[in-house]
C-alpha cells in the first residue's frame, strides 16, 4: 500500500510526483549556511535535529537560474546513501494515495526533467511527473571540450 503513496510537489512551475520511501520528512528551513566552492545546486547547509542537512536547489539540477531561499519555507528532506539532503520547492501540495499506475513518460522532456524523471502517473485529471529525488542530488558531470 506504501508503493502507492506520493508527495505532491511544485518545482519550476511543474507538479511532480516523489514516491514516499524516498521521503524522510517535510520540515521548515532557517537561512542557511554558504558554502564556498559549493556546485552550483547546492544552496547551502543547516541544521536540524543534530543533524546537517545539504540544501539542494532542483531549479539548477534541470538547468534553470536558482531561487532564493526563504526563511520558514518548507523542503522536502530525503536521504542518499545515508547522507541527509533537503529539497526545495515551489509548493508542497499533498501527501496522497495515487491508485492510477506509473507509466512511461509520453512526449519529449526538456533534457534537465528527462534526466531526472522516472515516469508520469495521472491525479486529478492531470499527468505528473514522477521524480526520483536521489537524481537531483547530482549534476551530471560536464565533459571537457
Amino acid at each position: 500500500m506504501m508503493d502507492k503513496l506520493y508527495l505532491i510537489a511544485r518545482i519550476a512551475d511543474t507538479r511532480v510526483a516523489l514516491r514516499s520511501r524516498a521521503i524522510h520528512s517535510v520540515v521548515t528551513v532557517g537561512t542557511p549556511v554558504e558554502v564556498p566552492a559549493a556546485p552550483p545546486h547546492v544552496a547551502g547547509l543547516f541544521a536540524l535535529r543534530s543533524r546537517v542537512f545539504t540544501l539542494i536547489d532542483p531549479h539548477v539540477v534541470i538547468g534553470l537560474p536558482a531561487v532564493p531561499v526563504v526563511p520558514g519555507q518548507r523542503v522536502i528532506v530525503i536521504e542518499v546513501a545515508e547522507h541527509g539532503y533537503a529539497l526545495l520547492a515551489d509548493e508542497i501540495e499533498d501527501v496522497c494515495f495515487i491508485e492510477a499506475a506509473e507509466t512511461r513518460i509520453a512526449g519529449k522532456l526538456l533534457p534537465g526533467w528527462a534526466r531526472v524523471a522516472d515516469a508520469m502517473i495521472e491525479h486529478d485529471g492531470a499527468s505528473l511527473l514522477v521524480v526520483d529525488p536521489s537524481h537531483l542530488i547530482h549534476l551530471p558531470s560536464l565533459k571537457a571540450a
